[in-house]
C-alpha cells in the first residue's frame, strides 16, 4: 500500500536514492538493550551498516514517521507492539521496506503468520552472535539488492508510461495475451474513453472505442499475424519489426484518416508486447482530395511516376486531360513504363525524369512530338519531383 507520508513516485524516487548509496541504513528493533548494542556492534562491523537501535514498536513507529530506512530489523516478543504488529504497520504506511523478524525460540508458530503479512525473512534467536549476525547480514543484503531490483523495474515502468503518456499520437499497448498495458492521454482524448477504464482489458478492448466492436488491431497482427485479417487493410505495409497502415475510422460520428504504426515491446531481448500509434492525419487526407479534385480538373494533362527497385519509372496514375489531349493518358496507363510513353526520344526523357525522382529539382522539354492516332503531336513538358522516388509530368 502507498504511504500516506508521500506519494507513489516520490517514494520510488526517494527509495532508489537511498538504497544506491554506499552505506545501508537499518532500523534494529527489540526490547533487550544489550541485544541492540551486540546486533549494532556485529552489523557495523560486518559490513557498511549505519545501525539505529530503538527498544520498543512505539519507538520505532515515530521514527519511521521521520526517517527513511533501507531495512527494519525487529524482534517478535516486545510490549506495546510486537514484531507482527509493527510489521503491518510498516506494511500498510511505508511500502515493501525489507523486513527481518527476530524471534526467540517458542516462537516459531509466528513464522507463518509473518510470511502472509510480507516479512522478507525470519531469524530464530540464539547461538553464536558473531556467526547469527553475519547470517543477518547476509539478508539484510539479500533483501536490499531484491528490492533494489523491483525498484529499478517499478522505476522504469513508471519512465514507460510517462514517455507513453507525454507522446503527442494516440497510443496504446498490449503484452503478448492481448491485454491493455498502457493507453496515453491523447487517445483519451481523441476517444473519450480513460486509461483507468481500459487498463487490464483484454479480448480486444482496446478497438471498441475506435470500431465500436472487438476485433483485431495492428499490434494484435504484428503479435499474431493473420493474413485474412490483413486483408482489411489494404494498406497494411509490413517492414521487418514493424507495421504501418492507413484507414478511415469514425469517432463520435466523425470521420477520421489515421495512419498507425506498431512494433514489439522487448524486455531483455524477449518480445513482451506491441505498441501502436495512431496518427490524425485527417487533414493532411482532405488537403489532398482537394488537390487530386484540382488536378482531375486541370485543362494540362498530368502523368505521375514512381521509380521501381530496379530503376524502372512506372506510372502510377494521370488526370482526364491528359487523356483528352490526344491519347497521352491511354499510353501511360498504371503499370506502364516511361520508356514505354516515349519511344523515340533515345531515353532521353526518361534518364531526366530518373534522376529528378531520385534527387529532386525540375526540368524541361519542348516540342517533344508524341505518335497519336497516325500523327505526331507536339507538346512542351514539364517534369518535377513530388515525393522522394516520384515525378510528374505535365504536358502544354
Amino acid at each position: 500500500m502507498v504511504s500516506r507520508f508521500g506519494s507513489s513516485r516520490r517514494n520510488i524516487n526517494h527509495c532508489i536514492d537511498e538504497i544506491t548509496h554506499l552505506m545501508i541504513s537499518v532500523l534494529f528493533v527489540d526490547d533487550e538493550p544489550v541485544l541492540v548494542d551486540i546486533g549494532r556492534m556485529f552489523l557495523e562491523r560486518a559490513g557498511d551498516f549505519s545501525v539505529t537501535g530503538v527498544l520498543s514498536g512505539r519507538e520505532a513507529v515515530t521514527l519511521l514517521k521521520e526517517n527513511a530506512y533501507d531495512v527494519i530489523i525487529s524482534d517478535y516478543q516486545m510490549p506495546g507492539m510486537n514484531g507482527i504488529e509493527l510489521l503491518r504497520f510498516v506494511r500498510e504506511q511505508c511500502g515493501d521496506i525489507p523486513f527481518i523478524l527476530f524471534t526467540g525460540r517458542g516462537d516459531e508458530a509466528v513464522a507463518g503468520d509473518a510470511v502472509n503479512r510480507g516479512v522478507d525473512f525470519y531469524v530464530q534467536k540464539g547461538g553464536d552472535p558473531k556467526l547469527q549476525f553475519a547470517d543477518i547480514a547476509h539478508k539484510i543484503e539479500t533483501a536490499v539488492e531484491r528490492r533494489r531490483a523491483l525498484l529499478a523495474i517499478k522505476a522504469s515502468e513508471e519512465r514507460f508510461h510517462d514517455i507513453i503518456n507525454f507522446l503527442p499520437d494516440a497510443t496504446f499497448a498490449i503484452n503478448t495475451e492481448g491485454i491493455i498495458i498502457a493507453w496515453n492521454r491523447e487517445i483519451e482524448r481523441i476517444t473519450g474513453t480513460r486509461a483507468q477504464d481500459m487498463i487490464g482489458r483484454g479480448a480486444y478492448a482496446h478497438a471498441v472505442p475506435f470500431y465500436g466492436s472487438r476485433r483485431p488491431m495492428i499490434a494484435d497482427l504484428l503479435l499474431h499475424p493473420d493474413p485474412a485479417t490483413e486483408q482489411v487493410y489494404p494498406s497494411l505495409h509490413r517492414e521487418e519489426s514493424i507495421i504501418t497502415a492507413e484507414g478511415v475510422l469514425y469517432i463520435h460520428e466523425k470521420r477520421h484518416y489515421f495512419l498507425a504504426r506498431a512494433s514489439f515491446l522487448y524486455q531483455h531481448g524477449i518480445i513482451t508486447g506491441a505498441i501502436e500509434s495512431l496518427r490524425d492525419i485527417t487533414r493532411q487526407k482532405e488537403s489532398e482530395e482537394k488537390l487530386m479534385r484540382i488536378i482531375d480538373h486541370l485543362p494540362l494533362g498530368l502523368q505521375i511516376f514512381r521509380i521501381e527497385k530496379d530503376g524502372r519509372l512506372i506510372c502510377s496514375g494521370g488526370n482526364p486531360a491528359a487523356e483528352e489531349m490526344g491519347g497521352v493518358g491511354g499510353r501511360c496507363a498504371p503499370g506502364r513504363s516511361l520508356e514505354e510513353v516515349f519511344p523515340d526520344d533515345d531515353g532521353k526523357i526518361a534518364a531526366i525524369c530518373r534522376k529528378i525522382a531520385m534527387e529532386g529539382g525540375r526540368d524541361c522539354m519542348d516540342n517533344v512530338g508524341l505518335p497519336v492516332d497516325g500523327s505526331i503531336k507536339r507538346y512542351n513538358i514539364r517534369m518535377f519531383q513530388i515525393d522522394p522516388g516520384e515525378v510528374a509530368l505535365l504536358y502544354v
